[in-house]
């Protein structure tokens, strides 16, 4: 069985005044839109909040296999998120994604499932993107192994890299430009390196 871990609690800074969790598309947040390609395949999906946990705990109340996580120190960055949300799992491998992702498509997910390494890491275009499905015998070094981010913890590790046709997995909101991106994304009927 596989969980999922998904990484919610900065202050989305760039996107100025908008909460970029709360961005609508098409009458779901940019949170839900994550989550939802996720959730088939995962028995419970941690999401790892901080600032604005209020509004998520609200947001994602009527999920009953989600479960909202704090992280008391989530200034320190997204490494410390996925490391509060790790102490939780308990299935033997778990997806990563920080929640800011909306356009990856489900069979991403289907698609690094069926590979069996410590690390799985989707491609596009010859670049790596998320989400990253991790072995969860990997946990206890990631939470004490003195690392600074995933990028250095996952580049010692026995990795496969898997080829996909989603370019969602490298579009990230960021900004409220970004967010025009991943509308135009979501909005286009699938084709050839679309979503699906």
């Amino acid at each position: 069985m596989c969980e999922g871990l998904i990484a919610a609690a900065g202050k989305s800074r760039r996107t100025g005044s908008c909460y970029k969790m709360e961005l609508d598309f098409d009458g779901k947040t940019l949170l839900e839109k994550c989550l939802e390609s996720m959730r088939p395949f995962c028995s419970r999906v941690l999401v790892v909040g901080g600032h604005n946990i209020d509004i998520l705990r609200a947001r994602l109340a009527g999920y009953p296999d989600v479960e909202v996580i704090n992280n008391p120190q989530f200034e320190k960055g997204m490494f410390s998120s996925i490391q509060a949300g790790a102490r939780h799992i308990r299935a033997g491998r778990f997806f990563f994604i920080p929640g800011d992702y909306p356009c990856v498509s489900p069979g991403v997910y289907q698609r690094m499932l069926a590979c069996h390494s410590d690390v799985v890491v989707p491609v596009y275009g010859k670049r790596s993107g998320h989400p990253v499905l991790l072995n969860s015998s990997l946990i206890r070094e990631l939470l004490e192994g003195g690392y600074n981010n995933l990028r250095d913890f996952i580049a010692l590790r026995n990795t496969i890299r898997v080829d996909v046709d989603c370019p969602g997995i490298l579009l990230d909101v960021d900004t409220l430009e970004d967010y025009r991106k991943a509308l135009d994304m979501t909005r286009r009927p699938p084709g050839k390196g679309e979503i699906q």
